[in-house]
């Protein structure tokens, strides 16, 4: 059995259902193919680009820990299963809000990270609206709150191939021609590769529930997809219409970062862009004057002065905002579970008991900074639900919570 964490929770793998781990197969020197081989072992080719959203009301990104969402965009020029000429653009989620890590010869829970897909979409202004165009919204706590627009951090050419009896993502960017500040945080590479699996929907696997276990919100595959899983907890890509779905599940493992083409024995047509011919203008049909264009070729985080103004804002529900409460189509998909009792416990230190539901929850306005903002609004529902009594302790009000769970 195996186990490794994601964002501080603990993933099982059991040896019958173990996903190979690639780091051995650098041993292994890729056999000269030719072009037809290449062809049935690429399964899919197309455009990659990475996006970033920095934290609501953040002005100037200048790191990680600024960031709210980190982002992945895949593009298919080339499907092995399809003739249609129709594109289809995937929006994924990315957890830990970064690429996995690639440590050659070493095998860790940093290498693993997961991926959803949150939006898919034929028409490249819906995803532009979801990127591009912020948002605002009203907390019960904070009042108006804006989130600001992705900001893109890279793009290039990806193909999805079948190796040794898995399936892996591989791509080579393209812009910035030489990875700076930006691509570090994000763990993107000038070239790389993962192991790509996706996640049967329908079998629950502790610490890699994207939703909770009696949410009925999940992919809507057909039966032949369904299938095809059986009783597998992963199942590899050999089919790319599965990512079409919304709220499919991916494990990523990193493989490599070096030699990509020639260790998979394929060849990435990657093009040396400029800011005349990107593809992040032509594809997503995003405007220059709507990014910080020159921070985005040199692959640095842009200035605040940087920044362009938005010609528009939405308002959005608070339920829709992303990382809290999520559910909804383009990015507003989380975990949805109840405050913890930790949480609880800490936006309440000081308190001086015994205490009322009123002067529970003017406490709670008064200490709103010592949580995040998603935890933030969620406790604030649950002890607005709260019976109006006389609270002698704090296991008190941990009691009548969880009657509300």
């Amino acid at each position: 059995m195996s186990m490794f964490s994601f964002n501080n929770q603990r993933i099982t793998i059991t040896k019958g259902e173990r996903i190979k781990d690639l780091n051995s197969s650098n041993n292994n020197k890729a056999s000269s193919k030719n072009d037809d081989n290449n062809n049935e072992q690429i399964i899919e080719s197309g455009d990659i680009f990475f996006f970033y959203r920095p934290k609501i009301d953040t002005k100037e990104v200048k790191d990680i820990e600024d960031v709210q969402r980190f982002y992945m965009v895949i593009c298919s020029n080339i499907n092995k299963n399809t003739t249609t000429t129709n594109k289809n653009y995937r929006l994924f989620m990315l957890g830990s809000k970064k690429m996995p890590e690639i440590v050659e010869g070493k095998s860790g829970s940093e290498e693993r990270n997961w991926a959803l897909n949150i939006l898919t979409t034929s028409n490249p202004e819906e995803l532009h609206n979801e990127l591009l165009l912020p948002a605002e919204y009203t907390t019960k706590t904070r009042g108006k709150r804006k989130i600001a627009a992705a900001q893109p951090a890279g793009e290039g050419k990806y193909s999805i191939i079948r190796h040794d009896g898995h399936t892996e993502l591989a791509y080579i960017l393209e812009i910035p021609e030489v990875t700076g500040p930006t691509q570090t945080e994000f763990e993107i590479k000038k070239e790389a590769s993962y192991i790509i699996s996706v996640k049967n929907p329908e079998i629950f696997i502790p610490g890699y529930a994207v939703f909770s276990k009696k949410d009925g919100r999940k992919p809507n595959y057909p039966k032949n997809i369904k299938e095809k899983f059986g009783e597998k907890r992963w199942i590899n890509v050999d089919d790319p219409q599965i990512l079409d779905y919304e709220k499919t599940q991916l494990l990523l493992i990193g493989a490599r970062k070096r030699n990509v083409e020639e260790e998979l024995g394929i060849k990435i047509d990657e093009e040396k862009e400029n800011k005349n011919s990107a593809d992040i203008f032509k594809e997503l049909k995003i405007k220059k004057d709507e990014i910080p264009l020159q921070s985005f070729l040199k692959g640095k985080f842009p200035k605040a002065e940087e920044i362009p103004m938005s010609k528009g804002i939405k308002e959005i529900p608070s339920e829709k905002v992303p990382g809290i409460k999520g559910g909804q189509k383009g990015g507003k998909i989380a975990a949805t579970k109840a405050p913890s009792s930790a949480a609880i416990a800490k936006i309440l230190s000081g308190i001086r008991f015994p205490v009322n539901k009123t002067e529970l929850l003017k406490f709670l306005h008064k200490n709103k900074n010592k949580v995040e903002e998603d935890a933030n609004d969620e406790i604030f529902d649950r002890l607005n639900k709260l019976p109006k009594k006389t609270y002698y302790k704090i296991t008190d009000v941990e009691i009548e919570i969880s009657k509300l769970r």
